[in-house]
């Protein structure tokens, strides 16, 4: 089975065998400037790569595939991170590419939620709350037991949430990811920076501090108003920021203990960095055990079963 994550920064894939357990993986840089289509190739090339070394001679029997923006069969809507990356059709493009007809895919952050509220941090807790601080912002809600989807697919984008200080056409997802704080950094001190970088720089940069505070404030209000509204049991945190959580926790939980009735627990994930990827390895579990197909395991088969 094969798990695939596109991400704007990254693509993670996974080769695992029946039960899910990872075989073996590898993570490539996209590069957002040139394109949908020379991105997907990429991540393409990745997966037969890993395949032909993971796999030996084992036919690949599924695949799971997890993406930002909401994947339709024509397209994938609210994907603004590659350019032209709404115009594919996911599941088909994958399912020509490597000879699969057994192809699931889903938004990165429900599936992360998922398998967090089925084997992680979420388990147990309903309802819940999954937040992704990454390069963009997303979240979550698990709600009887299932992640809520919406009408449209678009239950969770809290990116196109309007900042407490919008200028025309700013979304908070501009103020709040690691994307805006890398815009923020190289504003304020003319360089080149990620997140993690602005992180690890802000004790010695008073401008680098002054950013990550406003952005702690910023995520802070939102988070509150949005527990407020929810009822949470429990929060879970995950995402490349999650790497930072000792700067992280504290601000985000007195915020909640202060303005909320009944303050959730506040988490960081069982899989902290890539959820998303499990959640795809679980994806194409599930899709092969939905199709009906038997599960092919490293027995030989017998010579009436091979001439059959």
């Amino acid at each position: 089975m094969l798990g695939l994550d596109f991400g704007g920064s990254k693509i993670a894939a996974a080769v695992a065998d029946a039960t899910g357990r990872r075989l073996a993986e590898s993570t490539v840089a996209t590069d957002p400037a040139r394109g949908a289509r020379w991105n997907l190739e990429l991540g393409i090339d990745a997966a037969r790569t890993l395949l032909g070394k993971a796999s030996g001679d084992g036919a690949l029997a599924s695949v799971g595939a997890c993406t930002f923006g909401i994947p339709a069969p024509d397209r994938v809507v609210l994907a603004p991170a590659i350019a032209g990356w709404e115009t594919l059709a996911l599941r088909d493009e994958l399912s020509e590419a490597l000879r699969c007809d057994v192809v699931r895919v889903a938004t990165d952050v429900k599936a992360a939620a998922a398998v967090e509220a089925k084997f992680g941090a979420l388990a147990g807790h309903d309802p819940a709350i999954y937040v992704n601080l990454g390069t963009g912002l997303a979240i979550a809600l698990v709600v009887g037991g299932r992640v809520v989807v919406g009408a449209n697919g678009a239950a969770g984008e809290i990116a196109y949430s309007v900042p407490r200080v919008a200028g025309s056409g700013v979304m908070l997802e501009d103020v709040v990811s690691g994307g805006a704080l890398a815009a923020s950094a190289r504003a304020a001190t003319g360089l080149e920076l990620t997140a993690a970088d602005v992180f690890a720089g802000e004790p010695e940069d008073p401008r680098l501090r002054e950013i990550v505070d406003a952005f702690l404030a910023e995520l802070a209000f939102h988070l509150v108003n949005l527990t407020v509204a929810i009822d949470p049991s429990r929060i879970v945190v995950g995402g490349g920021m999650v790497k930072s959580w000792s700067r992280l926790e504290r601000p985000l939980r007195d915020a909640l203990e202060e303005h909320v009735p009944f303050p959730p627990e506040l988490v960081p994930a069982a899989s902290p960095y890539d959820a998303v990827l499990a959640g795809a390895i679980q994806l194409a579990v599930d899709a092969l055990q939905e199709d009906g197909r038997q599960l092919i395991f490293a027995t030989e088969p017998s010579t009436k079963e091979a001439s059959a």
